[in-house]
């Protein structure tokens, strides 16, 4: 997966997490991974590269990427 579909993933990833009216630290749980990571990468400090966490961001926009 290239750069830039990941950061089309995380900004579909902010963009839900909005919407759904969650902190950064909820999603994060949600993810499992820590706020500060979720942080980095909404900021665009670094981007996720396992694909165990990607699979992770594909599950939570499939589960709650479209409105009800």
């Amino acid at each position: 997966m290239g750069a830039t579909e990941v950061r089309e993933k995380i900004a579909k990833l902010s963009a839900t997490r909005k919407r759904l009216g969650w902190s950064e630290e909820v999603c994060a749980y949600h993810l499992g991974v820590t706020f500060s990571t979720l942080n980095r990468w909404e900021r665009g400090e670094s981007f996720p590269k396992s694909r165990v966490v990607l699979n992770a961001i594909d599950q939570f926009l499939a589960k709650h990427g479209k409105p009800q």
